[in-house]
């Protein structure tokens, strides 16, 4: 029986250094009677499968894309976590309420999906600029009476999701679907749109060389059941493998 669900990032986070990629796939292999592996990403499937080919990734159990609007398990997608997203949620108005927003460049149709609304920053923001923005960005949205969670990620990234979205909704989501307790649960980040999963009432592990806003929010809120490593990549989630009260 499967008693470990591993939820983790993997640009920054899985992937990175090819030599703990390597010694990590090796432990998962000899746990997978016990391991729900999942890749919770902004990628899209394509291309985190194009990763996935790239860097040797083991075949998950579950892919959650597009910062955890899109959920694959065991091959097939999860009608009832479409369900949830379809709730408040009108792309089409959020999309015209800010084309007229000339800091804010479409990103491509291929990193774009019906439940995720993607951008570039025209400049990057850090720190209290990007808070501004953020705060700007969150009154626009209540004036126009729309409902969506703003994701900041690296300082140029922004990804419109519904409310119920995210990747600390969908880890929060497999954990009740598999019928874990929080303690079963592991999730692993290097970036802002990690947030959710790290903050959330499970273990958490953040890689060394997290990313400014992560290290800004970690400082800030220092949850009891987050692992800051002093290994990055792969490294940390071996790190948390072999030092939280897991397996």
């Amino acid at each position: 029986m499967k008693d470990l669900l591993l939820v983790t990032d993997l640009d920054h986070t899985l992937v990175g250094d090819r030599q703990a990629l390597a010694c990590l796939n090796r432990t998962l292999q000899t746990l997978r009677s016990r391991v729900h592996l999942v890749y919770a990403t902004g990628r899209s499937l394509a291309g985190a499968r194009q990763l996935q080919q790239e860097e040797g990734l083991l075949e998950p159990e579950g892919w959650a894309t597009g910062v955890g609007s899109t959920l694959l398990w065991r091959g097939e997608p999860d009608p009832a976590w479409d369900r949830r997203l379809q709730r408040c949620w009108d792309r089409p108005a959020l999309g015209a309420l800010l084309s007229g927003w000339s800091e804010l460049i479409l990103q491509p149709t291929s990193e774009q999906s019906p439940y995720k609304l993607s951008y570039e920053l025209a400049a990057p923001r850090m720190g209290a600029e990007a808070r501004q923005f953020e705060q700007r960005l969150q009154a626009g949205l209540r004036q126009a009476d729309l409902q969506a969670q703003v994701v900041f990620s690296s300082g140029y990234q922004l990804d419109l999701l519904p409310m119920a979205a995210g990747k600390g909704a969908v880890s929060g989501y497999l954990q009740q679907k598999l019928g874990l307790r929080a303690d079963q649960v592991l999730c692993c980040g290097d970036s802002g749109n990690d947030r959710s999963m790290l903050g959330g009432p499970w273990w958490g592990v953040m890689v060394s060389n997290a990313r400014p806003e992560l290290l800004a929010w970690w400082r800030q809120v220092r949850p009891d059941t987050l692992l800051r490593s002093h290994r990055h990549h792969a490294g940390a989630i071996l790190h948390a493998l072999d030092t939280l009260p897991l397996l």
